[in-house]
């Protein structure tokens, strides 16, 4: 149970990463919070400034920031950046007497972090992924809590087990409000099939999933509507490409009405990425998972790509392996099945956390602070 409402309005700063994985469950909690009645500042990055809808009626900073990854150079330079953002994140953090700070992970959210460690704040930390984040596994040490996305998170080791919760991810309120039952298919009716790459699009899907599509017998293409978010020029060739393989086909480079196309879709074709996989579980939707297949967050999305797969939510698909006749076959597979799909949604359902917002905010309450009278 929270605590009891502090007798003044205490102030939450909450530090994300420049992208949605980071920057939307920070959102969500913010928004928990700001109805709570606490004031609310997020501390985040250019690339975070930009999702403007997001930040909607939420006080945020844009600080400098940088990775400490290179030579030793890239790495001066990067240390440099780093301390200019805590000392601009300390100076917002003493001007609005903040109480305590939320890290969401990503390397912009580690000078925030290092701030409230040096004014005496508490640090919440919360990991969306099956793995720490790198910046979270080095705050990790001087971390007063660790909110939770999964049951288990590898890496989380370094800390008190009595310091850990498990909250979920929290997820926007569009997806909140998008959860129904999962649409009923037989023989007859249509099949929707929902693609997205994640917040940076995924060129993959648009050179694989028109082909694969093609490879479907007949009855099934006749039954397909597609959403497929792509970003390329080529985009109204595939739509041509598609119907005339008789597909019903709406291609865009980003859909700004994704709750609404995840609670419509029986089958979602996806990366799995932490806030994505949180989107697909609280809506409660089966998805084949085809995880980054390189940079920095390649194992933490084939770590969360194995333990949906293993738990019954969907597919694992490596890119490596992904061709269209792969994805096909997997298509095939779960749309001539009546029980796979509703299987694997309830599967998704039953991992979902639709109060992951309330009860990291739970969490929240219980590290601020006693009140100065």
């Amino acid at each position: 149970m929270p605590s009891a409402a502090p007798s003044r309005r205490a102030t939450v700063a909450l530090a994300a990463g420049g992208t949605g994985g980071h920057l939307f469950p920070a959102e969500a909690l913010a928004r928990e919070l700001l109805a709570r009645g606490f004031d609310v500042v997020i501390h985040t990055e250019h690339r975070g400034a930009q999702y403007t809808q997001a930040l909607a009626g939420i006080a945020h900073v844009v600080l400098p920031a940088s990775s400490l990854e290179g030579g030793v150079v890239a790495k001066a330079k990067a240390a440099l950046t780093i301390l200019r953002g805590v000392l601009a994140s300390r100076r917002d953090l003493k001007r609005r007497r903040a109480a305590l700070v939320v890290g969401f992970g990503g390397y912009p959210s580690f000078a925030p972090a290092l701030a409230a460690k040096s004014l005496g704040l508490p640090l919440l930390l919360h990991e969306q992924a099956t793995r720490l984040s790198k910046a979270n596994a080095r705050l990790l040490r001087v971390a007063d809590g660790l909110a939770t996305s999964f049951p288990t998170v590898a890496g989380a080791e370094g800390i008190e087990p009595a310091k850990i919760v498990e909250t979920g991810n929290p997820v926007r309120g569009a997806i909140l409000d998008a959860r129904g039952a999962y649409p009923p298919f037989d023989a007859h009716d249509p099949l929707r099939l929902l693609v997205v790459g994640g917040s940076q699009s995924a060129a993959v899907f648009g050179r694989v999933v028109p082909p694969a599509l093609a490879l479907l017998p007949e009855t099934l293409r006749h039954r397909l509507h597609l959403s497929l978010q792509y970003r390329g020029e080529d985009a109204d060739a595939l739509v041509v490409q598609l119907r005339e393989a008789g597909i019903d086909a709406t291609v865009r480079p980003f859909f700004d009405d994704m709750g609404e196309r995840l609670r419509e879709a029986h089958l979602v074709v996806t990366r799995a990425g932490a806030t994505t996989a949180a989107d697909l579980l609280t809506i409660g939707r089966p998805a084949i998972f085809v995880p980054l297949p390189h940079g920095g967050a390649r194992e933490e999305q084939c770590r969360n790509a194995r333990t949906l797969a293993q738990a019954g939510v969907g597919w694992h698909l490596p890119e490596a392996e992904l061709t269209p006749e792969s994805l096909a076959v997997v298509l095939r597979e779960a749309f001539e099945s009546p029980d796979r799909l509703p299987e694997a949604a309830r599967a998704a359902a039953a991992l979902g956390r639709p109060d992951a917002a309330a009860r990291l905010a739970d969490a929240v309450e219980r590290l601020l602070p006693a009140p100065t009278p």
